[in-house]
């Protein structure tokens, strides 16, 4: 699915910040219709300030991502994600 081919591409680009103890961090992205991203902000902390901004840095280390089918975001210029992004020791 896209979805999947879109984790797996921002897998690619997952760093562990050195000295981070781990968490999830939520991101909230838009990519345009060629799959570049446009912006990304944190919406859900991880507790841990160096995995918050490396998932929010990570976002846009992987643009462009896979781009969307036209069925996803109901077709208009853009499309808004929201997507955990765990880290783990």
């Amino acid at each position: 699915t896209w979805r999947g081919a879109l984790y797996a591409h921002l897998n690619r680009f997952k760093r562990f910040p050195a000295g981070a103890g781990g968490g999830t961090a939520q991101v909230v992205f838009t990519i345009d219709r060629w799959g570049r991203v446009m912006a990304a902000r944190l919406s859900g902390s991880s507790g841990d300030a160096a995995i918050d901004a490396e998932a929010v840095a990570m976002i846009r280390r992987a643009s462009p991502v896979p781009a969307p089918p036209p069925t996803i975001g109901g077709g208009g210029a853009s499309v808004t994600l929201a997507v955990p992004i765990r880290f783990n020791r």
